[in-house]
């Protein structure tokens, strides 16, 4: 699938990119100006308004609500909101180059949950920045937030919570903040043992081998990830300056190990919508 044309409501003429990101009040913004963005299949355009812009593609699959759309590589992401007549309204999950010919691929939505372990955080005593951060950082990889927590550092209730997370409710990849270093409070890694069916070392080696340039000290958390069933677990630090750094250290690869867990792989993200009951 690939975009064949490019069209501006204001003056109903083609063009062969433009440049598209979230303004600061979390619009979508079109070269510099606020706008609305639709996508549509080929013969199917709407009628455009000024300030409206429609992303024409050549369709090998489907578009339907809820579903994710990548343009490129590396490129703009945007999650495909509601009908509008022949077309979908589209929001921005990362910004980017919409460019005439670039192959645009449809995701299937990943349901993430985001936990954060903290005794002060728990009890109210310390904002939690970290998960609010993890959270920001999965959107654009296809992701939908489904849970999100705060919990001591108790070894039982955190492996209660990531059992209930993937096992009852679904979710393919858990995001875990904090409880990842050397005091006795530090039992993260535990908890992730405790749930594991298979452990994934590259993951928490590749945090500690990109971070140590930036703190020497890095080399001593304990980072971990697991699987469990079709879930991706993962422990970051609790700051959020490590675990942004951690995220984005693995951020790469994670797409593609939840779409292996789960069978994805190669399959038309709207056919993986209703094609799996898992989830």
């Amino acid at each position: 699938m690939r975009v064949i044309r490019l069209v501006d409501g204001s003056n109903l003429y083609s063009l062969p990119v433009f440049y598209l990101h979230s303004g600061s009040k979390g619009e979508i913004m079109v070269n510099g100006k606020p706008a609305e963005v639709f996508a549509s299949g080929p013969g199917k355009i709407e009628t455009l308004k000024d300030g409206q812009w429609e992303i024409v593609l050549s369709l090998d699959c489907p578009l339907e609500e809820g579903t994710f759309m990548e343009i490129g590589t590396d490129g703009p992401v945007f999650c495909v909101g509601e009908p509008a007549g022949t077309s979908f309204r589209l929001e921005t999950a990362r910004g980017g180059f919409v460019s005439l010919s670039e192959k645009a691929t449809l995701l299937r939505p990943m349901r993430v949950g985001v936990l954060t372990v903290s005794d002060k955080g728990s009890r109210g005593e310390r904002k939690d920045t970290a998960g609010p951060a993890l959270a920001e950082l999965v959107g654009p990889l296809g992701a939908v937030v489904a849970r999100t927590a705060i919990v001591p550092d108790d070894r039982l209730l955190i492996a209660e919570t990531l059992r209930t997370w993937a096992d009852l409710e679904g979710l393919q990849l858990v995001l875990v903040t904090g409880g990842t270093g050397l005091s006795s409070r530090d039992v993260t890694p535990e908890a992730l043992q405790d749930v594991a069916e298979r452990i994934v070392p590259g993951l928490g080696e590749a945090m500690r081998r990109k971070t140590e340039p930036l703190l020497d000290r890095s080399i001593l958390s304990r980072s971990i990830a697991v699987t469990r069933g079709k879930c991706l677990v993962i422990a970051f630090p609790g700051s959020e300056r490590g675990a942004r750094q951690c995220f984005e250290s693995v951020a790469g690869v994670l797409r593609h190990a939840v779409e292996i867990l789960n069978g994805w792989e190669g399959e038309c993200a709207a056919h993986q919508k209703h094609g799996h009951s898992h989830g």
